[in-house]
């Protein structure tokens, strides 16, 4: 049953926006716009307040020095979907590695690629690892999990799940383990590692995750930590409670969480570098390939967030995700357009006081900033080129979330694709939205120039000098991903063929 404080959080940032473009809009023809504004404003502050509220649990975030080693039977689940054979051999040994001692090593290829899987099936059998194939791929990667789950279930206690490009170190499972001492650990999730950073979407894409792994997966740890599909152990007996893996989102490894959440699962964040090898999306393709799956995935994830028994705090961290994708989508493009509209056509989107939504505004922007910069500032890895290339990247996904949105909208399905690896491409066309709004930005600053010098009204002059400032602002983030996206001038080393016999 849908619980009512939930619901009500869900409303209230449609309802406070509605309330003030109600007291503001100009004319019919704009009100979306104000109402973007608002919501745009709004949606940042709950998400504010829930970075706030995580990054202080994150204070208290610890991990036992010791435990004991139980004598846990565990299944290690290596995916893959046409994936470089290389990079899954070199994977299934590190994993082969890790589990010998505990149980067995098992793929699931789900390659349609009759090469591929020939010659893995064939490494599977000199290593002594169990070959998983299907002819159909129903539930994509979720699916592929949960028919090896029901054929092995009895066997074992514990599944790990990896990806094909993430290896787990030597004393993987020793520092896991001992969380499952506590029978309503259901998760035991360890934070991915990008390693082969060699080009600058790449470097942005890990700069992107440190906020999110350091500090809030730090903070919901035990409470309302999810899996990332990677470096993930469950135990298996929590799993088949809850009906296994959700196959109906393409986010299954967060669908799933929150049915272990709502069941009183613990799931449990170990930020340990346990990961020693991680590909992240290389060129802007694999990067909005891999960002529009994820943030589909989260808005689907919204009917199941309704629908579930969480605590208002869980349900407060799960939303606040959902909100993050919203406002890195649709509302981005709003405040793209405000500006331009107001700037360059001279029309008002609200009827408020510049001077003194900056007396409001700016010192709630300032204190946002700085909070967000003392949460990160012992991440010595982050630093400003972080948070410069962290903002660059999220600039560039703005278009596919939004295609995203609008599929989750209309209920179209998109097809579920593995981020590319190994391959840098260029593909002028993803960037073409946004070389338009710099154009438009650009054009926008060079007329709102002009009005304000021909202007006498000092409110007016104010509200042209504010408009100036947030279109000139994000210009730096969208030119910056544009070059990011078409300079690679950090030269990969040659891969190195690790696999042993």
């Amino acid at each position: 049953m849908m619980k009512l404080s939930n619901l009500l959080l869900f409303v209230l940032p449609v309802i406070i926006s509605v309330i003030f473009t109600y007291f503001t809009y100009v004319n019919l023809l704009t009100v979306w716009i104000a109402f973007g504004v608002w919501l745009s404003m709004v949606v940042g502050f709950f998400i504010f307040i829930n970075y706030y509220s995580v990054s202080k649990r994150s204070k208290k975030y610890y991990m036992p020095l010791a435990g004991k080693i139980q004598n846990y039977r565990i299944a290690s689940f290596v995916t893959s979907f046409n994936e470089d054979p290389k990079i899954v051999e070199s994977t299934l040994i590190s994993v082969k590695n890790v589990t010998q001692k505990y149980g067995k090593v098992f793929l699931l290829d789900d390659s349609t690629n009759e090469e591929i899987r020939k010659e893995l099936e064939n490494f599977c059998k000199k290593n002594d690892i169990i070959y998983f194939h299907r002819e159909n791929r129903k539930g994509f990667k979720a699916g592929a999990i949960n028919e090896a789950l029901k054929k092995i279930e009895d066997s074992f206690d514990l599944v790990a799940i990896f990806d094909a490009d993430q290896r787990p170190l030597e004393g993987f499972f020793e520092q896991v383990i001992p969380y499952f001492s506590d029978p309503k650990v259901a998760l035991v999730q360890i934070p991915q590692n990008y390693t082969e950073t060699y080009t600058k979407i790449a470097q942005g894409a890990k700069y992107q995750q440190e906020p999110f792994l350091r500090i809030i997966m730090r903070g919901r740890s035990g409470y309302s930590a999810f899996s990332l599909g990677s470096g993930s152990v469950f135990r298996i007996s929590a799993l088949k409670d809850v009906g296994y893996f959700a196959e109906y989102s393409i986010t299954e490894d967060a669908a799933t969480s929150i049915k272990l959440n709502e069941k009183g699962y613990k799931t449990v964040y170990a930020d340990v570098g346990l990961i020693w090898y991680g590909e992240p999306p290389e060129d802007l393709s694999a990067y909005l390939t891999q960002q529009s799956r994820w943030s589909f995935g989260y808005f689907q994830l919204l009917g199941e967030m309704l629908k579930s028994n969480l605590s208002f705090s869980q349900f407060f961290d799960y939303f606040s995700g959902f909100l993050y994708w919203v406002k890195e989508g649709p509302i981005t493009i709003l405040e793209f357009i405000s500006p331009i509209i107001f700037l360059s056509l001279r029309i008002p989107i609200v009827k408020i006081n510049p001077i003194l939504y900056v007396l409001l505004y700016i010192p709630y922007l300032i204190i946002t900033i700085v909070l967000f910069s003392f949460s990160v500032k012992e991440k010595g890895e982050y630093g400003l080129k972080g948070f410069y290339y962290h903002q660059v990247v999220e600039y560039l996904e703005f278009y596919a979330i939004t295609l995203s949105f609008i599929s989750w909208i209309f209920r179209r399905k998109i097809p579920f694709k593995v981020t590319p690896k190994g391959v840098v491409s260029r593909n002028f066309k993803l960037i073409i939205p946004h070389l338009i709004f710099i154009i438009l930005l650009s054009l926008s600053d060079i007329l709102g120039i002009i009005w304000y010098l021909t202007s006498t009204s000092i409110i007016l002059k104010a509200a042209i000098i504010v408009n100036i400032f947030w279109s000139t602002y994000q210009i730096p983030f969208l030119l910056g991903g544009i070059l990011a996206s078409r300079t690679y001038n950090i030269e990969k080393p040659k891969y190195t063929e690790i696999v042993s016999k």
